[in-house]
């Protein structure tokens, strides 16, 4: 019978296998204990990550503002007075000494004649859908315009007195009632998130030359919340 035997290590063989084990422990000790450091810097995020785009719309209708006053870049003060005893959704501002009723803080109607549903239910799913919500209804009584499309394009912050305040964009197109296709009335609507205040309303107007001027009429400066 033949047997196989490994040859005997000497004594310099096992000191050099000593330290290359030594070393390799030291190795294995130091990935260990810089493992948590890599795991970290993995973790963070690259430089041009985009962050993900805010769609969201209001997460409800906002009741009318109470207790808060309003200062626009023109200097005329606004007060808000809460709602219409008569109507939840009608609010009730006062400026230059005179109450005005608007719709859901921001919307104007005939005096005489009340919301419509369709036209509550409308701006009530724009004010909630996320950004791409569209709505549209009728108008009643109106002779230049027979309906009214509005849509929330976008979400943005509108600074007032020095502070960015979240707020909601809408879109709101008056059509014409004879269908020219050319004459349209178009306002922008910027609505704060945590009152419900209209921060800003501007007025788009296409050109004949084909240019869009944009007119602010609406611009609050400062705002003190009830409280």
């Amino acid at each position: 019978m033949i047997t196989a035997r490994s040859p005997r290590p000497s004594l310099r063989d096992l000191t050099l296998l000593g330290r290359l084990g030594l070393r390799g422990r030291l190795g294995l000790c130091g990935l260990a204990l810089l493992s948590p450091l890599l795991a970290a810097c993995q973790a963070q995020p690259t430089p041009d990550a985009a962050a993900p785009a805010v769609t969201a719309g209001l997460g409800a209708v906002p009741g009318c503002a109470e207790g808060v006053s309003a200062t626009l870049a023109d200097g005329v003060r606004i007060g808000y007075l809460g709602s219409d005893p008569e109507d939840p959704q009608r609010c009730l501002l006062r400026w230059s000494g005179r109450s005005y009723p608007l719709y859901f803080g921001f919307w104007s109607v005939d005096s005489q004649t009340p919301m419509s549903d369709e036209a509550r239910a409308a701006f009530r799913a724009v004010l909630t859908g996320p950004v791409g919500t569209e709505a549209s209804f009728q108008t009643g009584r109106a002779r230049l315009w027979s309906r009214v499309s509005i849509a929330h394009i976008g979400n943005t912050a509108v600074e007032v007195a020095g502070r960015r305040r979240p707020a909601v964009e809408l879109r709101v197109v008056r059509h014409d009632a004879f269908g020219r296709p050319d004459v349209r009335a178009e306002t922008r609507y910027t609505i704060d998130r945590a009152t419900g205040v209209m921060l800003r309303r501007a007025s788009v107007t296409p050109m004949a030359n084909g240019e869009v001027t944009t007119t602010t009429n609406w611009q609050v400066g400062v705002l003190q919340e009830a409280g």
